[in-house]
């Protein structure tokens, strides 16, 4: 019988997974990304994946609309510079984003669904190598 992974074991393979698709998303052809909060350019794999609202909240930790390619000083050592993330987010979604987000972050998940957020991560960074194989 196959052993079930613990909680911090599908959070983990869940954010690695997200992570890789958020940046490789976000990358032309070539790889490259731009950082939202001062316009770096570099390989995907240079970049983290910031989060607007902290990580810390559940609700908002694996949304999109909260989460862009993010260079690694911008992240890691400016506090993902708040200020020039919800900018670029009211750019990019409009007004309410940053409230909407705010809003979604306090939502509680009773049982979150690890293994059906792997599977569609996983799914969907396979379509997005596979759309990137493609010739042109």
């Amino acid at each position: 019988m196959k052993k079930l992974k613990t909680e911090k074991q599908l959070k983990a393979t869940l954010d690695k997974l997200f992570s890789e698709y958020i940046r490789r998303k976000h990358a032309d052809k070539n790889g490259v990304v731009r950082c939202v909060t001062c316009n770096k350019i570099d390989d995907w794999r240079e970049f983290d994946a910031g989060h607007y609202q902290s990580r810390v909240y559940l609700r908002t930790r694996y949304d999109e609309r909260n989460v862009f390619p993010q260079c690694r000083a911008d992240n890691r050592f400016h506090e993902g510079k708040k200020d020039d993330f919800a900018l670029f987010l009211i750019r990019k979604f409009g007004q309410d984003i940053l409230e909407e987000l705010n809003k979604e972050k306090n939502k509680v998940y009773w049982n979150f669904p690890y293994e059906a957020k792997i599977e569609e991560y996983n799914a969907k960074l396979k379509a997005l190598q596979q759309a990137l194989s493609r010739p042109r």
